[in-house]
């Protein structure tokens, strides 16, 4: 982690307010700072960069001569091996997701994260970057080394079934001169078994439709006894029979590739989860100061309304059915709040377990008399779940019978919550008018299900006929 080394910070921000706020908690965070360059706009930022070398950028997406998504594009083409952290008034998931895919390493929410959010970002994209520049130098060098370095080339006789390696076969696989030639038999057993059916398959079509470029990917046994990915190309020579008489070809070995390539997918999840986590956290907040501002400012005008047309009630006048009106409209409103802050608010708050929150829900729902909903939870107690996942599962289940709720025209719906093993089992099902998966499109509310649910390395099934009901499950490792 970068703790003593000066930091040179670009800023691109034409909002002169939104850049006092950078400049104060750039000061106040507790990484050293060397200098801070600001730009206001797209066009003064090549004249900035010949004469600087910058650490990390701060690049806002709303610019005068540049938006969105260009910008992004823009600067990741100017300082190709500079960390970029996005800085936006919007909180989008997908705006986040597409901003990290063309180059930037993180994405801010103004007004949402102070100095310590901003130098753990700071921190944490510079390492970032410098392990993708890693992955990609080493990846360059890799391939500049396979260029100069011959392929293992071999050849096939057909109708001798003798077959010859070239000299790779000894320095890339570490066998000895006196292997170099082989027959079928010997050259099936260097494939790995659970390969050599699709090979030989793929081999034969070649041969039935009279091709003559095969290529494949498989894995090939070397000397110590492992086996290395590879890549082989061949040429087929036919005879005057139709009948293929030799092939050449050559095999590259793509192992060190193959695990480049998976490191740099892991590293991508990993970016892609934080995202979602951080958005997540972020929608969590928002409802929450929403719920507690309905419970503790409307909802204590509207009690407060309602005692004095209590007061007002005692003295019959002409207005008195006006009045009597206004008390049932303000103990509706109350209800009403009431339900919304709690839908609101987490279940976490206030030490709710999840069981007693889903049974709350499914109480409400079977007090408005529009659809008999049960609750089966069968968790084993001795599988411990972490706050948020609890928190997902109660917003699955709550996203969930709202659609149930509006679209379904159900008598009666099931939860059931289980442990199977070390998974989590949920199952929503209800006898409701069902739809066509094929014809109906996904919504923001199952967009939002299947994000909570791929973060926590979820699988999601939804089992529905026109007629026959609608059952939901999920399945998430404990």
């Amino acid at each position: 982690m970068i703790n003593s080394i000066p930091l040179s910070l670009l800023i691109i921000e034409d909002n002169p307010g939104d850049f006092i706020l950078l400049k104060e908690q750039l000061q106040q965070m507790q990484l050293p700072v060397k200098n801070v360059v600001h730009a206001v706009n797209m066009e003064k930022v090549p004249s900035i960069i010949k004469d600087n070398n910058f650490d990390i950028v701060l690049l806002d997406l709303s610019l005068p001569d540049s938006n969105g998504i260009d910008s992004v594009i823009t600067i990741d083409r100017l300082l190709p091996k500079t960390p970029i952290i996005v800085l936006s008034g919007v909180s989008s998931l997908e705006i986040a997701t597409e901003t990290i895919s063309l180059g930037a390493q993180d994405y801010l929410v103004k007004g949402e994260f102070g100095p310590k959010l901003m130098a753990k970002t700071i921190q944490y994209s510079i390492e970032r970057k410098r392990t993708l520049e890693n992955l990609r130098v080493s990846n360059e060098r890799y391939e500049l080394i396979n260029k100069a370095t011959l392929d293992t080339t071999w050849e096939y006789n057909f109708d001798t079934n003798i077959g010859q390696w070239g000299e790779g076969f000894v320095n890339t696989f570490g066998y000895w001169d006196e292997n170099l030639f082989f027959d079928r038999d010997g050259w099936q057993k260097m494939i790995h078994p659970d390969d050599l059916d699709t090979v030989i398959k793929n081999i034969n079509f070649h041969f039935k439709n009279h091709l003559r470029n095969w290529q494949d990917e498989y894995r090939f046994k070397a000397a110590d006894g492992t086996y290395k990915d590879v890549f082989t190309r061949g040429y087929f020579v036919y005879g005057p029979d139709g009948k293929a008489s030799r092939i050449y070809g050559a095999i590259t070995d793509i192992t060190q590739r193959r695990k480049l390539e998976k490191e740099l997918a892991l590293q991508q999840l990993k970016q892609q989860k934080l995202i979602v986590e951080t958005t997540i956290s972020a929608q969590e907040k928002e409802r929450n100061e929403l719920g507690k501002e309905l419970h503790d400012n409307i909802n204590q005008i509207l009690a407060t309304a309602k005692i004095y047309i209590g007061i007002v009630r005692k003295d019959r006048t002409s207005s008195q059915e006006l009045l009597d009106k206004s008390y049932e409209y303000i103990n509706d409103a109350i209800e009403e709040i009431r339900k919304l802050s709690k839908s609101l608010v987490s279940p976490s708050i206030g030490n709710i377990s999840l069981h007693d929150a889903l049974k709350d829900l499914a109480h409400e729902v079977n007090m408005a008399n529009t659809i008999k909903l049960e609750l089966n939870y069968n968790v084993d107690p001795g599988k411990l779940i972490d706050d948020k996942k609890e928190l997902m599962l109660y917003r699955v289940v709550q996203e969930q019978i709202n659609n149930m709720l509006k679209h379904s025209h159900a008598k009666n719906g099931l939860i059931s919550m289980k442990t199977e093993g070390s998974d989590l089992c949920l199952t929503i099902s209800d006898d409701g008018v069902g739809f066509n998966k094929e014809e109906r499109p996904k919504g923001i509310g199952l967009q939002n299900i299947t994000s909570r649910i791929e973060f926590y390395s979820g699988k999601m099934n939804i089992t529905s006929s026109p007629g026959q009901g609608c059952k939901f499950e999920i399945k998430i490792p404990l």
